[in-house]
């Protein structure tokens, strides 16, 4: 879509879902409209735009796709998943702060925390599970547990006990190397 084309159709469309009573939340890219109060910017890549929307007196949903998208491989080996934008080992989801991600962006400024699963490579429910598991719990802790409270070591042990759940009841998770399993 072209640029202005976008920026008309966003503008729009905002007033339209005002009208019904409804909040537009849109992909961080519409920020670079002009948007009304009350809609919400979800981050998923481009920090100024995360910012351009709080600056229009607008919040944020966090999901940054080098952090909290479980569709991105956990390394070079992980069989599934993709990672054209990072590769995200359970550490790595586990150990971010999103009202610290980005600068100009505070814990004020933000609605909540999504963990996106895209399913290009996903073909089963063995699949989706691997993907999912264990860094859907390590991005829940980040997202309802404050900064201070979070530790890497006491999540490794309880993640640990939680992969013994999941193998009684049959979830294909991946076994990170970071956790003694």
């Amino acid at each position: 879509t072209k640029k202005d084309d976008y920026i008309y159709f966003i503008e729009r469309v905002q007033e339209i879902v005002k009208s019904h009573g409804k909040t537009s939340i849109g992909w961080d890219e519409i920020a670079t409209t002009t948007l009304l109060p009350g809609n919400v910017a979800q981050f998923w890549a481009m920090a100024d735009n995360a910012k351009l929307a709080q600056e229009q007196g607008n919040q944020v949903l966090m999901s940054p796709a080098k952090k909290a998208y479980l569709d991105m491989q956990y390394d070079s080996t992980t069989r599934i998943g993709l990672h054209w934008a990072a590769y995200i080992e359970l550490d790595s989801a586990y150990l971010w702060d999103p009202a610290n991600y980005t600068e100009g962006i505070s814990k004020k400024d933000i609605l909540g925390v999504e963990a996106p699963l895209w399913t290009e490579t996903v073909v089963n429910r063995d699949d989706l599970e691997y993907l999912v598991f264990p860094r859907l719990a390590a991005i829940a802790e980040v997202a309802w547990t404050p900064t201070e409270k979070r530790n890497w070591e006491s999540f490794k042990k309880r993640i640990a006990i939680q992969g013994k759940r999941w193998e009684l009841r049959d979830i294909n998770f991946y076994k990170s190397p970071k956790v003694e399993w």
